[in-house]
């Protein structure tokens, strides 16, 4: 009958740590392929979102939806909502599927049953007919680049009520905020560092802008 041996305590320990070593290095890879493929999904919401403002103007003689401000405040972006939902398949491409990573600091970015019902989503339309200065007065706890002073002072404050004749490099949506980085807590959606943006143009296609989104906003 031939003996049998089982692990020593040296043999298991030594597994164990393979283990450990192997899924050290496999959690980052695996995390950057979520990400990859929540940055996917992002831009094919953009695209989506570009294609239902385009057949929005298709039937409201080519002007594109409009809404109050280019970002989430108690008047938006019910709106828009409104104006877009009828050629959307669901409510549910009208947020980046890593907003809720940052749910702790921008609350009504995430799809919740409650910003669903009211208006609050997770892009931004750049075509709105209000003054950007009056997005959220007075000045948030939080600051965005786009919802203050930014685009008041690209657009020396003036709305920006869009229509199909604008030229194609016109950004149509956005991402919030450039991806939404915190930085400082350690967050960075889509691995992606602060200033870069997922931008959906005038001509409907979509671009992921590694560097400073500002440089190159039109």
């Amino acid at each position: 009958m031939a003996n049998r041996r089982g692990f020593t305590l040296i043999e298991l320990l030594v597994v164990i740590g393979i283990i450990s070593i192997l899924s050290g290095m496999l959690f980052p890879v695996v995390h950057r392929a979520r990400e990859a493929a929540r940055k996917t999904t992002c831009i094919s919401n953009l695209r989506q979102l570009g294609m239902a403002a385009h057949m929005y103007s298709q039937d409201y003689d080519e002007w594109l939806p409009c809404d109050y401000y280019a970002c989430n405040s108690s008047t938006t972006h019910m709106r828009l909502v409104r104006q877009i939902k009828p050629y959307t398949a669901n409510m549910d491409i009208m947020y980046c599927p890593s907003t809720p990573k940052v749910a702790a600091f921008m609350p009504d970015f995430s799809p919740t049953p409650e910003n669903k019902a009211a208006g609050n989503i997770g892009y931004y339309c750049f075509s709105f007919d209000r003054k950007p200065s009056t997005v959220d007065p007075p000045k948030p706890e939080y600051s965005t680049w786009i919802s203050w002073a930014f685009l008041r002072a690209r657009l020396k404050d003036k709305p920006r009520v869009m229509r199909e004749t604008w030229d194609s490099d016109y950004w149509l949506w956005s991402d919030a905020w450039c991806k939404l980085t915190r930085v400082n807590h350690g967050i960075a959606l889509h691995d992606s560092h602060r200033g870069s943006i997922n931008i959906c143009y005038m001509d409907g296609h979509v671009k992921f802008q590694g560097g400073r989104a500002r440089d190159v906003f039109k």
